[in-house]
Order: structure tokens, then C-alpha cells, then sequence
């Protein structure tokens, strides 16, 4: 099968769980006959796959726009290899590394003073030696994120909250002359626990939103507690912003719909909602995250399509009664799964 579709000069787009198959059904040689692709994805790739990606981007070097890693949590890739790579990268235009915990701020700051037109970056569950401070403030003097519209980044585990506001201040810098559309943050250790109290830092939201209202279509911040003034100020000042994905604790269904009704835009909307008993942060019961949605959905204005909550997305139904709108929830009819549970999450 894998022979056959290298085969295929009209394949552009490759996507494939990279571990070798059983009984020898494919090695990873065979890989090197994909020639001319423009986007390659590797998920869990074994150290076989991974040794020879060098030579595999050497061949698709002229076409490959777009490089996507996906590990649990591997030694490899790492600096070495990707510095390999680095004279094959020169038109990647989406580079994604996640769960790549051997990567740091060397081959990826590499990277990017060798190709300054990336427009979408993930560093997610990199090193955690990835020293983000010296990263942003050579991307910040070299303008090398000036073609940059989406970010999505993982924040680091260890560190109390001062070191948070020192991070989230570099990711500021970073982003200081791009065009940002998409900002996407997630908290690394995979728990709802370690999330609890953890949060981001209004102020720090604050920031981001005022250097990029005009541009930003979708924020998402997951997995790290958002203060519900931020969100308001988010759906205030960011004209064009059409999706949110937030964790919020301890929100009234009022204010909650009184924040989201000032973004005119919004057609898709995700919320993790959490509350605080005795001390120990819980998901609200489905039951009650569905009447709080049901309360937004009535508020909102006719550009919302889907909302969500917890594990359940639904689709907002109109319909008119005594000259009135009537918005209510209904099934999630697409043929696609929602995004909400296509994004993982090294």
C-alpha cells in the first residue's frame, strides 16, 4: 500500500501514523519514494522514521510547505535532527512540533532565521530547557515572525506564577509584529488538576488583545483558567473575532452571556466550565453546562452556529415565533467531527 501511493505524482498531502508495520508490511526506506509533497504529517513516529527525515525532506525540499511532528513524548526528534533538516525547510510555511521534548529554542530559532515567511507555529511540550525569553527577543529583533498568523503554544509546567508572567511577557515580545489571527495556549501535564488554580493573567490577555484586536479571528485558551473580564475585553476590542475555546470557573450564566453578546462575530464557541466545592476545582454536570449554553445561545446574535461544553457540542437552531427570533440547541448535524475534539494535545 505504501509503495503504491508513492506511487501517485498527484499526492501533495501526507499523513500517516509513522511506526513501521507489522510484518513488514512497510520500512521506513519506503517513505523516501513520497517525492513532491507539499505537507507532511508524522504522528508518533519511531526512531527509525525520524533518523531519516533528512533525506526524506532532501527529496521534497523544493514543494514542502508545511511540517507537522506529533509525539507523546519522545527524545526524538531532536536539536541534531532538525538541524539537519534545516537546508530542506527554506519555503516551510507551517512548522508544528509537539511532544518533541529534546527540541529547544536553538533548532527552531535556526529555523526561522533561515525562513522568516512562517505563517503558523506550534511549540507545544517541547524541551523544557526551551528558554522562550532568548527565542522571542531574537524573533522580536529580527522581525522574524512578521508573516505570522497563528501560534499555538504550550506553557511550561514548572515554575510558580511569576515565571508564568515572565513567559507570557516573552510571548508578547514574540508577537510583536505579526499579523495574528489565531492564538492558541494550553497547559502542559495533561490534568485537570495541575490546571486548577494555575490561570492566566488578565493583564497579560489584556496586552495580547490590545497589540492585535484588529486581526485576531480566534483566541483559545485551554486548560489554564480565564478571567471572564478577559473574555469580555476579548469579544469588546477584537472586531473580528469569530471562534473562542475557554476554561472558566465559578461564572454566572448572565454574566457569561453579557460577556460573549459583544462579539458580533462569533460563530463558534467552546467552553470548559468548571466550579470550586470545597476547595477542589470539578467540571460542572453536563446537565447544567447544556442550560448555560441554552442561555448564551438566546443572547447571542444570529452569527453563532455551534456552541459547546464539557464533552458536547450543538448546533444553534432559529426558528420564529410571533414575529420574534427563537434560538435553541440542536444536534451537531455536520459530517465532521467538531474541532473541539480533533485538537490533541501533546
Amino acid at each position: 500500500m505504501i509503495q503504491e501511493l508513492a506511487s501517485l505524482n498527484s499526492l501533495k498531502e501526507l499523513e500517516i501514523n509513522a511506526k513501521p508495520g507489522a510484518f513488514g508490511a512497510w520500512v521506513p526506506e519506503d517513505l523516501l519514494g513520497f517525492r513532491n509533497l507539499q505537507s507532511l504529517t508524522l504522528i508518533m513516529p519511531a526512531r527509525s522514521v525520524v533518523e531519516l527525515l533528512p533525506a526524506w525532506c532532501r527529496k521534497n525540499k523544493d514543494t514542502l510547505e508545511s511540517l507537522v511532528i506529533i509525539c507523546k513524548s519522545a527524545p526524538y526528534p531532536n536539536d541534531d535532527i532538525l538541524q539537519s533538516m534545516l537546508p530542506s525547510l527554506q519555503n516551510i510555511r507551517r512548522l508544528h512540533l509537539a511532544g518533541c521534548i529534546k527540541v529547544t529554542e536553538q533548532s527552531v530559532g535556526n529555523i526561522l532565521a533561515d525562513n522568516c515567511r512562517i505563517q503558523s507555529l506550534a511549540l507545544e511540550t517541547c524541551s523544557p530547557r526551551f528558554n522562550m525569553g532568548l527565542f522571542a527577543s531574537d524573533c522580536e529583533a529580527q522581525k522574524r515572525l512578521r508573516f505570522l498568523t497563528s501560534i499555538s503554544l504550550t506553557v511550561p509546567t514548572s515554575g510558580g506564577a511569576d515565571q508564568r508572567r515572565k513567559w507570557f511577557g516573552s510571548i508578547i515580545l514574540l508577537l510583536k509584529h505579526s499579523p495574528l489571527e489565531s492564538f492558541q495556549l494550553y497547559a502542559g501535564g495533561g490534568t485537570d488538576e495541575f490546571i486548577s488554580y494555575g490561570g492566566v493573567d488578565h493583564e497579560a490577555i489584556k496586552e495580547l488583545i490590545d497589540l492585535h484586536a484588529s486581526t485576531l479571528r480566534r483566541i483559545g485558551i485551554q486548560r489554564l483558567i480565564v478571567p471572564l473580564e478577559s473574555m469580555a475585553y476579548a469579544c469588546e476590542k477584537c472586531s473580528q473575532l469569530e471562534e473562542i475555546f475557554a476554561t472558566l470557573c465559578g461564572v454566572g450564566r448572565d454574566a457569561l452571556a453579557q460577556a460573549l453578546v459583544a462579539g458580533k462575530r462569533l460563530r463558534n464557541v467552546h467552553l470548559t466550565l468548571m466550579t470550586d466545592v470545597a476547595g477542589e476545582m470539578r467540571p460542572l454536570h453536563l446537565l447544567t453546562a447544556q442550560e448555560i449554553c441554552q442561555h448564551i445561545a438566546r443572547n447571542c446574535g444570529d452569527s453563532l452556529q455551534l456552541i459547546g461544553s464539557q464533552t458536547r457540542v450543538w448546533q444553534v437552531t432559529r426558528s420564529f415565533s410571533t414575529g420574534q427570533t427563537v434560538r435553541t440547541l440542536g444536534p451537531y448535524s455536520g459530517q465532521q467531527i467538531p474541532e473541539q475534539f480533533l485538537m490533541m494535545r501533546a
